[in-house]
């Protein structure tokens, strides 16, 4: 053994030891002696490295790595080292670049995959993140950070049942961690329960009472309920600890503009745009897409709108044919109905199908949730927001032709409706179902074979406004939402749900209310008491407070803003301060824009 090693072997062991006592300044003194001894001693300097990172010494940290790696140009830990240091740089690209390096060379370390994940969800690349931090759990099934970061990953992807597998699973390996309870609290949030998300959030906070993550999701969910001045309690307890957060500031930002407050709203978000790496402002953008939009600047709104729905599709999507899902997916139910004969279809008569919902629909944003808050305000009604219920039914039918089903098969299928609808609504035997959904349209086939005698609303607006809304808004992505990242896709989707709209009531006898969005807002009590008639319900005065009803319900779309205040007719007719934006849309809908009459608007 060399004199060097024989200086630097006890040392080495004493670092060792008052690393893990988490003596850290102790053990970088240390082992800072031990590198100027023997200056090319490569373990010695990852370790410094690594102790300098622990301490926040970024820098540092990725000299000692930069030095490991002169002495051993393709050593693995020494490249995972200076990637883990670069990315608390925020230097996110070159931290990944070291990563994928460092897998070439050892491909089956669970850990660089994890971190690999990590830095891909910095800069919002979702689908490769959750692909490695998959293949880190495939290498370390318990591996319990990479199973609650990619449940956090699949959630924001909209993947909400393997999420919950994942933070179920997590959870159960180390119970009340606070980043798995914070992510247990956005599952609650994604599937409603915004009193469960903050309870989870309130333990992860108790048990950490500086934990960033909770502070700011507690803030969220306080704004997205309409509990301003919690919200804002949380906002500003947890700017005091990181000035710089994306998620409090984004929350402070949508609390300045229900203030009236867009300026400060928008000069927040630009300040946040010049310390956030690129890929990752897709969030920032859309909502200074909307607050542009708020202050008439078309041309900016139009730049930060396109821009944020290229950076979230290049994220949310593996591949430019996801976008296509959806349209996929219409067409194949144009194809079903037209080759089932509908028109031999014969309602199924039973004393037992008495209980018919109300179905509401049409095409996302088109004023489908204030209609729902009207109506739920009616004491004889009752809404079931946005939930699977017929998506269910949709499964359980499992391919089979409507034209086949048995009146038994329709009672069974009822019964998964209602099955499925009580697992979101605890049933008030006074009231009836309002079942909400604005893509139901599509499936307008199959509810008519299970409820015949069902009143249906058909909600629109305007199809331009209707296209430019859903193309500004940061909806959670699914297969439909996935084809508003254009205004292309936007349009051609449109034109495929009304289509087959059409197709739809050509044939089956559809009991059905239409209602404009730009009656509504213009004469809100006139056409509630047409709508109430059309369902033979009497006139109650508590549908012209849906905004203070609104308050009191948790609301999970991006209409939650504007359904909690009095409605307002800023939004009529938006569309035309974007019409040089519009115009390679517009062939696509004129026909729907004769079709429901606006032609002349």
């Amino acid at each position: 053994m060399s004199k060097k090693n024989v200086l630097t072997r006890s040392k080495k062991i004493k670092v060792e030891e008052l690393l893990n006592r988490n003596q850290l300044a102790e053990a970088c003194t240390l082992c800072n002696q031990v590198c100027q001894i023997d200056r090319t001693d490569t373990d010695a300097w990852i370790l410094l490295g690594l102790i300098e990172r622990k301490l926040g010494h970024f820098t540092e940290a990725e000299q000692a790595a930069r030095r490991a790696l002169t002495l051993r140009p393709n050593f693995a830990p020494a490249i995972q080292l200076l990637g883990t240091a670069l990315q608390c740089q925020n230097h996110f690209q070159e931290a990944i670049n070291c990563y994928r390096n460092a897998l070439e060379l050892q491909p089956n370390v669970a850990e660089t995959h994890y971190l690999l994940g990590n830095a891909l969800r910095e800069i919002g690349a979702y689908v490769d993140a959750a692909a490695s931090y998959a293949r880190a759990i495939e290498l370390q099934p318990d591996y319990l950070a990479a199973l609650s970061n990619c449940g956090a990953v699949l959630l924001a992807m909209g993947n909400r049942d393997q999420a919950a597998i994942y933070l179920h699973r997590a959870n159960e390996l180390q119970p009340g961690l606070p980043q798995v309870l914070c992510n247990l609290a956005l599952l609650r949030q994604a599937q409603g329960d915004y009193d469960e998300a903050k309870a989870y959030c309130r333990d992860a906070q108790h048990r950490d009472p500086n934990f960033l993550d909770a502070i700011a999701m507690l803030g969220d969910l306080y704004e997205k309920s309409s509990q301003h001045d919690e919200a804002k309690a949380w906002v500003k307890r947890g700017l005091e600890i990181d000035p710089d957060s994306l998620s409090l500031n984004m929350t402070a930002a949508r609390l300045d503009r229900h203030d009236g407050r867009s300026d400060e709203a928008i000069a927040r978000l630009e300040h946040l745009r010049t310390k956030t790496h690129e890929e990752a402002q897709q969030d920032i953008l859309l909502l200074l897409g909307q607050l542009y939009d708020k202050k008439k600047d078309a041309a900016r709104a139009f730049f930060c709108l396109t821009e944020g729905n290229r950076l979230k599709a290049k994220a949310m999507l593996a591949d430019v044919e996801e976008s296509e899902h959806y349209l996929k997916h219409i067409e194949t139910l144009r194809q079903r109905f037209r080759t089932d004969h509908p028109e031999t279809w014969q309602p199924f008569a039973d004393d037992d199908f008495t209980d018919n919902p109300i179905f509401l629909f049409g095409f996302p944003r088109s004023g489908t949730t204030l209609l729902e808050q009207i109506l739920d305000s009616h004491p004889r009604l009752q809404a079931i927001p946005e939930k699977p219920t017929i998506a269910a039914v949709e499964q359980a039918l499992q391919g089979r032709q409507l034209s086949a089903l048995t009146l038994d098969d329709v009672r069974k299928l009822r019964k998964v409706y209602f099955d499925t609808a009580a697992r979101y609504v605890q049933r008030d035997p006074n009231r009836v179902y309002v079942d909400k959904q604005p893509l139901n349209t599509v499936e307008v086939q199959l509810i008519w074979r299970l409820f015949p005698n069902a009143k249906c609303i058909l909600a629109i607006r305007h199809p331009c406004d209707a296209t430019f809304s859903c193309f500004m808004q940061n909806f959670v992505i699914n297969n439909a939402m996935s084809t508003f990242f254009t205004l292309e896709k936007t349009a051609e989707a449109y034109a495929g749900v009304m289509s087959l709209w059409r197709e739809y009531i050509a044939v089956l006898p559809v009991n059905y209310h239409r209602l404009r969005y730009e009656d509504l807002v213009a004469d809100q009590a006139g056409e509630t008491r047409r709508l109430l008639d059309f369902l033979g319900l009497e006139w109650n005065e508590n549908v012209l407070r849906q905004d203070a009803h609104a308050r009191t319900r948790n609301i999970s779309t991006p209409s939650y803003h504007q359904v909690t205040q009095p409605i307002y007719q800023d939004a009529k007719y938006r569309w035309k301060r974007y019409e040089e934006y519009m115009a390679p849309v517009l062939p696509v809908l004129q026909p729907y824009i004769d079709y429901f009459g606006y032609g002349g608007s």
